[in-house]
């Protein structure tokens, strides 16, 4: 069983100003990917960390063997 949920937390950057606002997952498109300037991840909870490197695995698993 795979748990979603369903408020996807977004960050914003304003010059020197950062802020958060909360979304319905449902309303959410991505319109292309984010380009990171280092490769650590703010995350509040460690747990979700894990998580999304687990399904980040699973989903190159799933790219190659579709290939």
């Amino acid at each position: 069983m795979e748990t979603l949920k369903e408020i996807v937390k977004v960050k914003f950057k304003d010059g020197e100003d950062t802020f958060f606002k909360k979304y319905q997952a449902k309303d959410v498109k991505i319109l292309k990917d984010a380009e990171r300037e280092d490769d650590t991840l703010e995350v509040e909870n460690p747990e979700d960390l894990k998580e999304l490197e687990e399904l980040e695995k699973l989903e190159e698993i799933d790219k190659k063997n579709n290939n």
